[in-house]
């Protein structure tokens, strides 16, 4: 075979063959390589309307709450505004139901006294108050004026010289001054001086037993604003303040062994309730107060009883001193006077013989003679019968 010739000149292009059949899609190939790093961001469009609002969805859960943030500074007060006038007075409300009666403040209360501990003597002296109502000399009798210490100091009476000294209180006394009762000694001496043997004198120097304010002829206890203790005669001139002169009361809670029981319902003559004599009389105590005797007027005195004693007075036994002499004071180691003025040791209803001692209206003992003119009711007299435990 020869070399092959030099090429022809370029036929002219055909004329386009029909377009074939599409074929299958080819598998995809494997992902190229990322393209190179994002442009910036371009600037923000202008916001589009609003789309219609959509439905609300539920609820979600509450979330945990925050924690408390610190307490900001108190701003500035604002000014006051101004007061507004007055509205009209309205019409005035139907009057209110009467409230409980009120009772003025007495001052501190004093020191409970001790409990009783069977002690004669006055080493269970204690001091419970200066009342706070004012009162003349006349409280209607010894036993008034014990109701007002006790209507203010549960328990209190008033005290009497002795008491009060050796209780040693340091309460201020009222400017008013206070009254006291003066008090006796061993031998049944008034007195105002203080000893554990010393009781109370309940017939002298007190306002004629705390039944009077009168301004003239009585002669009265009382205690100056310096603590110290006189008597007064309103007969003397110049003429002191005397019982008609406003006071408070010393106020003295001590408990001594002595316990007034109460007047008999029982009411008979100094020898009508039986035939049996003192032990008689003791016995219509204890059958109305079981454990109970007739007082001796000693025994009486030192229970400083508030009970009122009937208008008829009540029958008791007088007293004796350390001497053994007759009394009416009522020292703590007087004892029982059982010898005479007992309507002969209660025994004798006569209102025409014998001596009677017995317990005034007025709190204070006293003795009466059938004999003596005008004539007393005496022994004849009915009476109840004062009783101590």
């Amino acid at each position: 075979m020869g070399e092959p010739g030099p090429p022809g000149e370029k036929g002219d292009k055909g004329d386009p063959g029909d377009k074939g059949d599409k074929g299958d899609k080819g598998d995809q190939g494997p992902i190229g390589p990322g393209g190179g790093d994002p442009g910036p961001q371009g600037p923000a469009g202008e916001t589009g309307p609003a789309g219609p609002t959509g439905p609300t969805g539920p609820m979600g859960a509450m979330g945990p709450m925050g924690m408390m943030g610190p307490i900001g500074p108190t701003g500035p007060a604002g000014t006051n505004g101004t007061n507004g006038a007055p509205g009209a007075q309205g019409p005035a409300g139907p009057q209110g139901p009467m409230g409980p009666p009120g009772a003025g403040n007495p001052g501190p209360q004093g020191p409970v006294g001790p409990a009783g501990n069977g002690a004669y003597g006055e080493d269970v002296a204690a001091f419970a108050g200066f009342t706070a109502t004012l009162s003349t000399g006349n409280a209607g009798g010894r036993d008034g004026m014990h109701a007002k210490c006790a209507a203010e100091f549960p328990g209190a009476h008033l005290c009497h010289v002795s008491e009060y000294q050796l209780a040693g209180s340091a309460t201020t006394v009222p400017a008013s001054g206070a009254w006291i009762d003066p008090s006796v000694d061993v031998n049944g001496d008034f007195t105002l001086d203080s000893s554990t043997s010393f009781g109370r004198e309940a017939r002298s120097s007190t306002c004629s037993a705390w039944t009077t304010d009168s301004s003239t002829s009585f002669t009265t206890t009382y205690m100056q604003p310096n603590g110290r203790v006189v008597t007064a005669s309103s007969g003397t001139l110049p003429k002191p303040p005397g019982c008609e002169t406003p006071r408070a009361l010393a106020c003295c809670n001590g408990a001594p062994k002595i316990i007034f029981a109460g007047f008999t319902t029982a009411a008979n003559t100094g020898g009508g309730f039986n035939a049996n004599g003192r032990p008689g009389m003791h016995a219509v105590c204890n059958a109305e107060f079981p454990g109970s005797h007739m007082c001796h007027i000693a025994e009486y005195q030192r229970a400083g009883s508030p009970a009122s004693v009937p208008t008829s007075g009540a029958w008791v036994d007088p007293s004796v001193d350390e001497l053994g002499d007759f009394t009416l004071g009522a020292a703590p180691r007087f004892g029982r006077e059982t010898s005479d003025s007992t309507c002969a040791g209660w025994t004798n209803s006569l209102t025409s013989s014998g001596t009677a001692t017995y317990l005034g209206p007025d709190g204070t003992g006293h003795t009466e003679s059938s004999g003596t003119l005008p004539q007393p009711p005496g022994c004849g007299a009915i009476r109840p019968i004062a009783c101590c435990q």
